[in-house]
């Protein structure tokens, strides 16, 4: 059934709040304005920092349809730029690999890493040209992490004043004690938001995850909401049919969290391991989900790898939910449901967030900052919590 996107707002007060309605998942106008106005307008993930070790090390991908290659330059610096030859929009790189210079396939227009025109064959005779107008257009870019990011709009936030003391707060580790030990890929048939939807709570989990179930206890399980994030936060309980665990004894301090950045970064906490989460639209009822699985270099292989597999266990139950999620907003029978007060408050966070997003030009990084004033408690919260 075909639903008119009706851009009705989302209410602040959650307790008599309504969701976004059924247009915003299906109509192929709220798709594109999302493109526009959500994506190409917040930092998005583009390479892990492994890809760019050494100078002269590139990727080329995409970001809302912009082709884009990320590079290490020889100051050891890692720039982006528009994968776009300015003479006639060739690209300059293609896939990945290590280079000294970028050159365009198309008539071989060379670049230095820093981006500025080093040759162009064939060119005597042209007059008023200017090599020093014809570089590379640079394209912002930041890491967190062992994460690359960049952001198309050149007026956004920067990615430390976007996520500022909160995402490190809340995370609390330290990055270089985590190795990529495994990397999978999955295309699911439903729009990008139904997937964040899911993945904002905890309230589906003694339904849908009995594995996971078993882990945690949902009177236990709190989501905390910040300007641009959201993270989820429940103690691993302890009991139970220890057989049947994957945390059979846990420590005081074991916790398990979800974290949310927004729009489509996420990343998964587990006592033995994190995984980081990267949703990409594809089309309105397509969405590609990367995930990326990381252990200390004390954890042996038999735990990495029931770990990926309990992992990749939940993902397919959540994939399965999503896919009829898709399908039921279709019927003429829904048109936008309730939040639970209670549990969904990370849902609802999103859902401003976005609308805020598709209806707004400028979009103040400082609307809110913390539900605490006192930051050295908070800190202190997130370090108890076991990371």
């Amino acid at each position: 059934m075909h639903k008119v996107w009706s851009n009705d707002p989302v209410e602040s007060d959650i307790s008599v709040a309504r969701t976004l309605d059924a247009s915003w998942y299906l109509d192929p106008q709220v798709f594109e304005l999302e493109q526009q106005r959500i994506f190409a307008r917040t930092w998005q993930c583009v390479a892990r920092l492994d890809d760019l070790q050494k100078p002269g090390d590139y990727l080329a991908t995409d970001v809302v349809g912009e082709p884009i290659v990320v590079v290490r330059d020889g100051g050891n610096h890692v720039r982006a730029y528009y994968n776009v030859c300015p003479h006639r929009a060739g690209i300059v790189a293609r896939g990945k690999g290590n280079r000294q210079s970028l050159q365009c396939l198309y008539h071989g227009w060379t670049f230095d890493l820093d981006g500025c025109l080093l040759r162009v064959p064939g060119f005597e005779g042209t007059q008023d040209f200017d090599p020093k107008q014809y570089g590379l257009k640079e394209v912002r870019v930041d890491t967190w992490g062992n994460y690359v990011f960049v952001n198309l709009d050149p007026n956004a936030a920067s990615l430390a004043d976007t996520w500022g003391d909160v995402g490190t707060a809340t995370t609390g580790f330290d990055w270089s004690e985590w190795r990529l030990v495994e990397r999978a890929d999955y295309l699911i048939d439903c729009n990008w938001k139904v997937y964040i939807d899911n993945y904002a709570e905890g309230y589906h989990v003694p339904m849908a995850h009995p594995g996971l179930n078993r882990e945690m206890n949902l009177d236990d399980y709190y989501v905390d909401t910040w300007r641009f994030q959201s993270t989820q936060r429940v103690k691993v309980k302890a009991g139970g049919h220890v057989s049947r665990r994957r945390y059979p004894n846990p420590g005081p301090n074991d916790y398990i969290k979800y974290h949310v950045f927004f729009p489509n970064f996420m990343i998964d906490q587990y006592p033995d391991n994190i995984s980081v989460n990267i949703v990409k639209p594809v089309t309105p009822d397509k969405t590609l989900l990367t995930f990326e699985w990381y252990f200390k270099n004390d954890v042996n292989q038999v735990t990495m790898e029931s770990m990926v597999k309990f992992a990749d266990e939940v993902q397919y139950e959540d994939i399965e939910i999503c896919e009829y999620v898709q399908r039921g907003l279709k019927s003429r029978s829904y048109a936008k449901g309730r939040y639970s007060a209670r549990h969904e408050n990370g849902v609802h966070h999103f859902h401003q967030l976005v609308v805020e997003y598709i209806n707004h030009d400028v979009i103040p990084s400082d609307k809110s900052v913390t539900p605490r004033e006192n930051w050295r408690e908070f800190h202190r919260q997130y370090a108890q919590a076991g990371d």
